[in-house]
């Protein structure tokens, strides 16, 4: 994986960032990133997050709806 980070995570990418962080095997870390990717999924079907990418530490980041945000600025 490369150092720079690009503003998407796509399903390869957090595979290989498991690996890499945690130690994963490959059926692990895939495993793993499909989890992830489904959990990213429902959150964005239900209006909370725009979308995922990695950060410029390589962090795994996401994106807040801007509903989500105005609800945040509310409480």
């Amino acid at each position: 994986m490369s150092e720079d980070i690009s503003q998407s995570a796509p399903l390869d990418s957090i595979c290989a960032y498991l690996k890499r962080v945690n130690g994963l095997s490959d059926s692990q870390a895939q495993h793993e990133a499909e989890l992830i990717v489904a959990n990213f999924e429902q959150m964005q079907r239900r209006g909370y997050i725009d979308g995922w990418y990695f950060d410029q530490q390589g962090h795994l980041d996401l994106i807040p709806s801007d509903d989500a945000l105005h609800r945040m600025d509310e409480k």
